[in-house]
């Protein structure tokens, strides 16, 4: 940077400037002032070049702040959803246990309730036979016509009585087999909607496997960009896979995307960091020079004021 003597009085500088002689025949002006010319030119290239500079690191920096700022939310958005996929992890892992106890306990309610059915099957056969007998039981006594033996006395009104009540346990019977068989399609739908192959706890196991989940990351497949066999005449019968990338791998923490990701995110922040050291400095500069530069035309307006 050019560098000038300090003046102890300006305006008797200055009128010293302009009585100095240049030695020539003809005046060619002072020396201070021919001297700040040159000078002003030397710096106004250079306060340009600066000013260039700094307007070019500015835009660069504005541009990877930008940059900076998407990565770190795309980052932020990967990682709430990380976050979200543990957590959906581990509810479908109590969720799966609390199925497996159900499905337990649905296996024996089917069993149970089998059995209850067969029970009830045999006690109104029992019933059947029972009502059968007693019906034989009347016939012979009907054909008998004893006196002792005439409706509503003596033993009479016992044999009617049973046979009331076996007739109403008859009369329930058409009732309670609709329950119970309501009951069994109850249970095994339950089961199977639950238990069975394509249930609920089986869902929920495969999602649990496509994130997954307390698992090793899955490693990308070599052969996904691979040429298939398909149905077409056009080139040759093949075609090339559709893929959509990043094709996201659970866990997410181990996905070589999100990884990567990580670093960009990290670079940029360290870019960010040095283009602002570097735009501080080229704004010091440019001010610098600005400074200088107005410095120089000041003076040289003073002089060429005073020396007219």
């Amino acid at each position: 940077m050019l560098k000038y003597s300090t003046l102890s009085n300006i305006e008797e500088d200055i009128f010293d400037c302009c009585k100095q002689d240049n030695g020539g025949d003809t005046p060619g002006g002072d020396c201070c002032n021919d001297t700040w010319k040159k000078d002003l030119v030397e710096v106004t290239a250079d306060w340009k070049e600066a000013l260039a500079i700094a307007s070019h690191k500015e835009t660069e920096y504005t541009l990877v702040v930008e940059w900076r700022d998407k990565l770190k939310a795309w980052c932020a958005d990967w990682e709430l959803t990380d976050e979200k996929a543990d957590a959906l992890c581990r509810q479908l892992e109590l969720f799966i246990l609390h199925l497996e106890k159900v499905c337990k306990i649905t296996g024996k309610v089917n069993k149970a309730i089998e059995i209850l059915f067969c029970m009830i099957e045999d006690l109104y056969k029992r019933v059947d036979r029972l009502k059968i007998k007693y019906d034989e039981l009347i016939q012979c006594i009907n054909c008998l016509k004893r006196p002792e033996l005439a409706p509503g006395t003596g033993i009479m009104k016992y044999i009617e009585e049973y046979g009331k009540k076996l007739d109403a346990v008859i009369a329930t019977r058409d009732s309670l087999i609709g329950k119970v068989v309501i009951a069994i399609e109850l249970a095994y739908g339950l089961h199977i909607h639950i238990c069975e192959e394509y249930g609920l706890k089986e869902v929920l196991k495969y999602w649990k496997s496509k994130l997954n989940c307390g698992c090793d990351p899955v490693e990308e497949d070599e052969h996904e960009d691979e040429h298939v066999k398909v149905d077409d005449g056009k080139c040759g019968g093949y075609k090339h896979h559709c893929h959509l990338k990043p094709k996201i791998r659970f866990p997410l923490d181990d996905d070589p995307y999100y990884k990567q990701l990580e670093e960009d995110c990290d670079k940029a922040k360290e870019e960010v960091e040095v283009l602002k050291k570097e735009l501080d400095k080229a704004r010091e500069k440019r001010d610098a020079l600005q400074a200088c530069k107005e410095a120089l035309e000041n003076a040289i307006a003073q002089v060429e004021s005073k020396c007219k």
